[in-house]
C-alpha cells in the first residue's frame, strides 16, 4: 500500500466555466438531510457546545454534539423544540445504553447517533450499534473511530450507516504517542484503503494540520 497524506497532495486547477465561486455547490446529501458543506466541526467538547450546534442546524451545517458531560436528553428536547435535528454523540458504557433508552421511551428520539471511542472495531460497538437500531430504527448511526477496511466492512455489516475512519491524526491528538496505534501521517492513504470496501458513507476524522 502506497503511504502518503494530505501534504503529499495538491489539487490542479483545471479550466473554470463559472463567473465566481459562489456559483458552485458543494452541498452533500447524508442521512436523508442536505448539508451546505461536507465538512463537520469535530465532536470534542472544547469545539463544540450547545449553542454552536444550534447555530450550525440553523445554518444548514452538520455537526456532531459531544459526550461529555452533557445531558443528552435535554439536550435533545431543546434541539426539538427548536425544530433542529439531533445529532448525538453517545460511547460504549451502560449510561450510554440507558441514555439510549431514555431517548426512546420518552419520544424525543435522534436524528443522527454517533457512536464515538477510541477503537471503533469491537465487540462493544457492535453491541451499541444493535441496541440503537432497535430502540431508535430511524436514527442514523455513524460508528467509530477505525482505520481498516476489516472494521469498515464489519461496521456496515453490524448495521451502521456510515464509518468515521482516523485514530490520531490530528494536530493535537496524542493517540500514536501513547498508544503506539493510529493514522497519524498516513491517514489520506487510510480513508483510500478504507474507501476501497465501503459502501456507505465515510467521515475523514482527523489530519488536517493546517488552517489553510
Amino acid at each position: 500500500m502506497e503511504i502518503f497524506d494530505y501534504d503529499n497532495i495538491l489539487l490542479l486547477p483545471r479550466y473554470c466555466v463559472v463567473d465566481s465561486r459562489t456559483e458552485c455547490d458543494p452541498s452533500v446529501e447524508f442521512g436523508g438531510r442536505r448539508f451546505r458543506i461536507p465538512v463537520v466541526p469535530a465532536n470534542m467538547k472544547t469545539v463544540v457546545d450547545t449553542d454552536i450546534c444550534e447555530t450550525l442546524a440553523r445554518g444548514g451545517y452538520f455537526y456532531i454534539q459531544h459526550r461529555f458531560d452533557i445531558d443528552n436528553l435535554a439536550f435533545a428536547r431543546h434541539m426539538r423544540a427548536r425544530d433542529l435535528f439531533v445529532s448525538l454523540s453517545l460511547g460504549v458504557k451502560d449510561a450510554d445504553a440507558a441514555t439510549v433508552r431514555e431517548l426512546a421511551a420518552s419520544g424525543v428520539g435522534a436524528d443522527y447517533i454517533t457512536i464515538d471511542i477510541a477503537h471503533g472495531h469491537s465487540e462493544s460497538v457492535k453491541r451499541m450499534i444493535g441496541l440503537i437500531k432497535d430502540k431508535l430504527p430511524q436514527a442514523f448511526v455513524i460508528a467509530g473511530n477505525v482505520g481498516t477496511p476489516d472494521a469498515v466492512i464489519d461496521l456496515e455489516r453490524w448495521g451502521a450507516d456510515a464509518t468515521k475512519v482516523g485514530i490520531g491524526p490530528g494536530k493535537v491528538c496524542i493517540t500514536r504517542m501513547k498508544t503506539g496505534f493510529g493514522t497519524g501521517g498516513w491517514q489520506l492513504s487510510a480513508l483510500k484503503w478504507c474507501a476501497r470496501v465501503a459502501q456507505k458513507p465515510i467521515i475523514a476524522d482527523g489530519g488536517i494540520r493546517e488552517h489553510g
